[in-house]
């Protein structure tokens, strides 16, 4: 089932509304970033700060959700009856304001979120917090690309210029 951008906005607002910041990252950040939205979209990425985690557990579950997959303690996937799915990624973060997923050592190697990579976007007509387009095109590496992935990498290349690693061209490209 597709997630619409009344699921996204409803979703966002009830974390809002709970006090717990999150960046939307994934194929609705970056829709959240060209601020309309390119493709249907099969979920919700979220990042969440690793301290919020248990609140975050609790003000899904209290909405309806339950969790269908865990790697933990750093990411963690929920859906609702309505087979609204939100994948949340937990990361903490150091003294500069870098991110890591907490699945990982905290300062080792480059930041999974750094410090400038956050901005915000619009869905729905709603603002929302989310990755920017070079932090967003990072998070499409590191997996099996698929013709998805290199579609929504090649809308940030035209509207922001972000640079596009070789793994993400499209042919041609």
């Amino acid at each position: 089932m597709a997630m619409e951008a009344r699921d996204v906005i409803d979703i966002v607002l009830l974390f809002e509304q709970a006090g717990i910041d999150n960046w939307v990252e994934g194929g609705w950040g970056i829709d959240a970033l060209l601020g309309v939205q390119n493709r249907d979209h099969g979920d919700l990425d979220l990042v969440v700060d690793a301290a919020r985690r248990d609140d975050t557990r609790r003000l899904l579950d209290e909405a309806g959700f339950e969790v269908i997959f865990e790697d933990p303690p750093g990411r963690c996937s929920f859906m609702d009856g309505h087979e609204r799915t939100v994948d949340v990624a937990f990361a903490v973060a150091d003294r500069y304001g870098d991110r890591w997923n907490i699945n990982r050592t905290t300062g080792r190697g480059e930041p999974d979120y750094p410090f400038d990579g956050f901005t915000y976007g619009w869905i729905g007509g709603h603002k929302v917090p989310c990755l920017g387009p070079e932090t967003q095109v990072l998070h499409h590496l590191g997996y099996e690309v698929e013709e998805v992935d290199r579609f929504d990498v090649e809308l940030l290349r035209e509207r922001f210029d972000t640079r596009v690693p070789d793994p993400l061209r499209a042919p041609g490209r």
